[in-house]
């Protein structure tokens, strides 16, 4: 895969993964551009990314969007049920959202 910010993101966020799982949050990677489920799977076990990343069954640009997606990467935070709270943010405000989150139970 070539280098993109999505590929930044996914890394950090792989970073974080600790953090994240102790504060209840579970991570999920949609990669939603043309690349094969081998490529990425080669790429998640040589960085040794710990939570699941699968690409796109159906078309991809018509996912993003049916989704919404306005540019890749894209952060989606949902609830404990799974509600969107907050998306189309960058790294440095998931804390900041994750606390709006939380004060929103």
């Amino acid at each position: 895969m070539q280098q993109r910010p999505s590929r930044h993101y996914v890394t950090k966020l792989a970073e974080m993964a600790g953090v994240l799982a102790n504060k209840g949050v579970t991570v999920l990677c949609v990669h939603a551009s043309g690349v094969e489920a081998k490529t990425i799977d080669e790429w998640i076990r040589e960085y040794n990314i710990p939570f699941p990343a699968k690409p796109m069954v159906e078309d991809p640009e018509k996912a993003r969007l049916a989704w919404g997606v306005k540019s890749l990467p894209w952060l989606i935070l949902t609830d404990r049920e799974h509600v969107v709270r907050a998306e189309g943010f960058g790294l440095a405000e998931l804390d900041a959202n994750m606390k709006k989150v939380n004060k929103e139970k």
